[in-house]
């Protein structure tokens, strides 16, 4: 028991880190919650990684289990989760917040998607969910005087309740069909009907949380009410978990159906008896809606915040094609090594590119506007080029990661039969690739006006003590990604398993 439990270790680091952040957040003047609690979470945040190196393949009582993708899959999430952690400090220092909570707040929705990852059962899976989920909530609605803010966390409440109640029952009619909450379950006579029906509500809770079409409607608002930190953890740590859980449910319902035998591991390559057809045309379709809303409609978007909404749905439509590699069609095929590498290639950039976002975007991030952030990359040049690295990883631009992963995912889809879905992809990669690089160039672009510069503090002139003081996790955290980014890159066989 005690063996089993040592890959827990990340989440259990995680969590107390939380803990200690909440439980010392009374303690601390209002000035030093944010000198102080962002350390003690990155160092919690640290220790947990380091404790990944412990971490066995193996499962615990049923309920969670550990493998080498799902150990990239923490690691990702932990780097996402200490980008959303300085971004907070440098967020909240600005706009010299009262309150502390919101530190550990985001450590325990990141512990929350951590369990999202390793769950392989549907009561684990829901609790995870849910301690990912209500965290976000707060954090969304942390300005409550904002107007933007508040809309957000309202939609984002509701609808996160109702898909909530839609997962919740179709675990009970998978319950009913298989007599167990297990992924994979041994289906009892004459219930196929039942468990289809329980299977559909179940990933259509998990394409909510994804943000995939056409469960996307909420992304725009919630993203644009949060500040661009918080923004950027949800882009990054939720997706990671929602998309890691799909993976293993979309494993369990299919071995459930074709009666094969039970399979956890997801390094492993699965061969399915009999494949469901009708699956395969949802995944079909859930790809082509969200590759193509995320594409088009970000095009149209001026706020950093609402691009990076529809970035993330139609890299949710990427992603879910990897759910048919390397030939689930033609022979019930499936390994997800090239959808897992693409969904830590993303998160990574994607948390990168935004928290770099928030320390140029102004007091309240009322300069997250393309037009407002012209030339900020020029002021702020170490930071812009980490954000610059992020966002060429997001448009596919060699030498980054993102060009590896989407060569992959496409180069295996082409494989497998899907050509044109391939051809699909790689058009709208280009269209979305237009409004990744117009953020890049108008951080790097002169600046139209040559009015006095106010700093970020918004007081008229440069605030360098308020700099110094928030800054230094902020600028490691993002170096740190982009050095990510190239690394696995050049060494691919660090995140691309299988």
């Amino acid at each position: 028991m005690i063996n089993n439990i040592i890959y827990l270790l990340p989440v259990i680091c995680v969590v107390l880190g939380g803990m200690v952040a909440l439980a010392a957040e009374p303690f601390l003047d209002n000035e030093n919650k944010h000198k102080v609690l962002p350390w003690v979470s990155a160092f919690f945040i640290a220790l947990g990684a380091a404790t990944l190196y412990y971490a066995k393949t193996e499962m615990l009582l049923n309920l969670y289990a550990m493998d080498p993708v799902r150990r990239v899959l923490c690691m990702a999430i932990l780097l996402c989760a200490l980008l959303g952690i300085s971004g907070l400090q440098w967020t909240l220092g600005r706009e010299k917040f009262k309150g502390g909570e919101a530190y550990g707040l985001m450590m325990l929705a990141t512990s929350g998607a951590m369990l999202m990852t390793q769950a392989i059962d549907y009561v684990a899976l829901f609790i995870a969910m849910e301690l990912t989920s209500f965290p976000i909530y707060a954090l969304v609605g942390l300005r409550r005087k904002d107007v933007n803010a508040n809309e957000g966390v309202f939609k984002y409440f509701v609808s996160g309740a109702i898909f909530s109640a839609i997962f919740l029952y179709g675990v009970s009619l998978i319950y009913g069909a298989t007599g167990s909450t297990h992924f994979c379950g041994n289906l009892l006579d004459g219930r196929r009907v039942i468990y289809d029906v329980g299977t559909l509500f179940v990933v259509a809770g998990l394409f909510f949380k994804a943000g995939a079409a056409p469960m996307h409607f909420w992304v725009a608002d919630v993203y644009t009410g949060a500040s661009v930190a918080v923004t950027g953890f949800m882009a990054a740590v939720v997706k990671v978990g929602a998309l890691a859980a799909l993976g293993t449910v979309w494993l369990g319902l299919l071995v459930t159906r074709s009666g094969s035998e039970a399979v956890w591991n997801l390094a492993e390559k699965v061969t399915i008896m009999n494949p469901s057809f009708p699956l395969f045309y949802v995944i079909i379709v859930v790809a082509i809606l969200s590759m193509a809303i995320g594409a088009f409609s970000g095009l149209a978007q001026k706020s950093v915040r609402r691009i990076m909404a529809f970035s993330a749905v139609m890299n949710a439509g990427f992603i879910v094609i990897g759910l048919l590699l390397p030939n689930y069609y033609d022979n019930g095929e499936i390994q997800m090594g090239p959808m897992f590498y693409f969904l830590v290639t993303y998160a990574i950039a994607s948390a990168g590119a935004l928290t770099g976002i928030a320390y140029m975007s102004g007091k309240e991030d009322h300069k997250e506007n393309l037009e407002d952030l012209q030339g900020a990359g020029r002021r702020r040049p170490f930071v812009a080029l980490g954000v610059a690295v992020c966002l060429a990883s997001l448009a596919g631009l060699p030498p980054v990661a993102g060009f590896l992963a989407k060569f992959t995912l496409f180069t295996e889809a082409f494989n497998a039969g899907l050509g044109w879905l391939a051809a699909v992809g790689f058009g709208l990669s280009l269209v979305a690739a237009v409004y990744y690089l117009r953020i890049a160039y108008v951080l790097f672009a002169p600046k139209k006006d040559d009015g006095e510069v106010k700093c970020c503090c918004g007081e008229g002139k440069c605030c360098g003590k308020f700099e110094a003081t928030y800054v230094y996790l902020l600028r490691f955290a993002v170096a740190a990604a982009a050095i990510a980014l190239l690394v696995i890159s050049i060494y691919p066989s660090l995140a691309l398993i299988g």
